[in-house]
């Protein structure tokens, strides 16, 4: 007697199509599936999931679409590109994403999208205490790792202070050349992170289909003599990241307690 045929359980309440691509995403990762390796056939994971073809279809060129997989006709579907481990992003202290990469022997990209000066969005102005000047310089950057877009980022510093990095290449860290070039101190920030659906023109940014999840932070850099100097606004790719905290020990309120 024939065995059944094995199958693998999907989730409700999250599109089909991309819990096949994050599986095989995720069986790329952890090299199941190398290099120039063929995928299973369409009918293969269709059956494997129980969904119709096109379901599978979808997911396929979802990957397609980040670089992952490549379609041959009347072939099949092979891997042209390796999966990265998610980024570690630590809480520790303030960081560099082009650091963050080498440190964990990733190749980093950056992809300037824009470089303007515009009129700072209200909650950007009073984040960065602008008084009359409410000018800033928004940067906006797309941060790609071994070829994988995994980050936007929109940089906003005061017009006033840092106008003269209109003319500096910014492909690299930011933070490096605040620090080289403007003697900055970067002493402290505030973080702020919070769940989202990347939609519109960050999803494709990203290859990403619209509706993927994603992390928003915001993030306030303040100088030693706590001046603002930077509002960040970065778009992760949630299925890229995993922000580390290191907590410190626990402390028992021993008054608070009692007055509870």
């Amino acid at each position: 007697m024939k065995p059944a045929a094995e199958k693998l359980h999907l989730n409700a309440g999250v599109p089909k199509y991309l819990q096949i691509s994050h599986w095989l995403t995720e069986m790329i990762q952890k090299g199941r599936y190398g290099l120039h390796d063929k995928l299973p056939s369409e009918w293969k994971l269709s059956e494997l999931f129980q969904v119709n073809r096109n379901t599978v279809r979808q997911a396929i060129s979802d990957l397609v679409t980040q670089g992952f997989i490549q379609k041959r006709n009347g072939v099949g579907s092979f891997v042209v590109a390796r999966s990265i481990p998610p980024l570690k992003y630590t809480l520790q202290h303030i960081s560099s994403t082009t650091d963050d990469m080498i440190r964990m022997g990733i190749k980093p990209k950056t992809k300037l999208i824009r470089q303007s000066v515009i009129e700072a969005p209200p909650d950007v102005a009073e984040k960065l205490m602008l008084g009359r000047e409410k000018r800033v310089v928004l940067t906006e950057r797309l941060r790609l790792g071994n070829g994988i877009p995994l980050v936007i980022e929109r940089s906003y510093l005061p017009h006033r202070e840092y106008r003269a990095i209109l003319k500096m290449r910014v492909t690299g860290s930011l933070y490096r050349l605040l620090t080289k070039n403007f003697h900055v101190d970067l002493h402290r920030s505030i973080q702020t992170f919070r769940a989202i659906a990347i939609t519109g023109k960050d999803a494709k940014l990203l290859s990403l289909s619209p509706g993927s999840p994603g992390i928003f932070l915001e993030s306030i850099i303040y100088d030693s003599k706590n001046i603002p100097v930077e509002v960040l606004h970065a778009f992760h790719r949630g299925d890229q990241y995993v922000f580390e905290v290191e907590s410190g020990r626990y402390r028992f309120e021993l008054e608070a307690f009692k007055r509870a």
